[in-house]
């Protein structure tokens, strides 16, 4: 009988602690200016994101620089990104290097590239 309590105890402590975590994600902008480095080889333009985070993943995003993508609130999130660099002369694929970003609130923007990341 104890044995059982126990187990239903840590089964609630178990439940408690994944609705917590579940409740801190969120949505936030995540964008890869040039600013910070992206495409700066042949003056180019980003047009195209492949991205993932720890919570969420999308396949070639075209049409500009910005990804709206989930993350956990107030934690390190890595951020992985392929881009493609649109430029006068066609256009090249650029691999973002690995940043862990905390974001603090949703709808933030993010902005990651080769030389940092930052957040407003």
């Amino acid at each position: 009988m104890a044995l059982s309590a126990l187990g239903l105890a840590m089964a609630g402590v178990a439940a408690s602690e994944g609705t917590a975590q579940a409740s801190n994600l969120g949505w936030v902008y995540i964008s890869f200016p040039k600013w910070l480095g992206n495409c700066a080889a042949g003056n180019g333009k980003v047009t195209g994101i492949q991205a993932s985070t720890n919570h969420w993943s999308t396949n070639w995003d075209r049409g500009d620089d910005l990804v709206y993508g989930k993350v956990a609130l107030g934690r390190k999130n890595t951020v992985i990104a392929n881009l493609f660099c649109k430029t006068s002369r066609g256009g090249y694929y650029q691999y973002v290097v690995r940043h862990d970003v905390v974001p603090t609130r949703n709808k933030q923007t993010v902005w990651v590239g080769q030389t940092g990341w930052s957040r407003n």
